[in-house]
């Protein structure tokens, strides 16, 4: 009877530790893996995002990027350059798989959507803090192309 009873709990104690992996992170890891997988070193993508923001952030754009720096941004609807931000505050896909995962391990409310060719994200919308109006942003990527 006392060896059934400790069993017991060691099983209990084992159940109620163990973890079941993070679906999201494992997801991010996959898609991760096919993008690099990709070899994508000069590539260009649609990008536009959705926040209470500067207007040249909502406008969708065409970001190239080769060795992970970005190269030219342009207005997709009159491909005139931006005339606020610099290259540098755009991002590359990489810098936006750096975000989304920071989503996944931060954020009050996320959601992240990928590609099925490429495994880029294609939508990322977070909500950081349940408490605090209008933090949310939603980012859009298209049109991903290889060169």
């Amino acid at each position: 009877m006392r060896s059934l009873s400790i069993l017991s709990i060691c099983l209990c104690f084992h159940i109620a530790c163990t973890n079941e992996p993070d679906s999201d992170l494992i997801t991010w890891q996959t898609n991760w893996n096919k993008w690099q997988s990709m070899d994508m070193t000069k590539y260009s993508f649609g990008f536009r995002a959705s926040c209470y923001c500067i207007d040249e952030w909502v406008r969708e754009v065409n970001v190239s990027v080769s060795n992970d720096t970005i190269t030219s941004v342009f207005f997709i609807d009159d491909s005139l350059p931006p005339n606020k931000l610099q290259f540098d505050q755009w991002h590359t896909i990489n810098a936006l798989f750096d975000f989304s995962k920071s989503f996944i391990e931060q954020a009050y409310q996320y959601d992240i959507q990928y590609d099925n060719t490429y495994g880029n994200p294609t939508l990322m919308l977070v909500d950081w803090d349940s408490d605090i109006a209008d933090d949310e942003v939603t980012f859009f990527v298209n049109n991903v192309i290889k060169y």
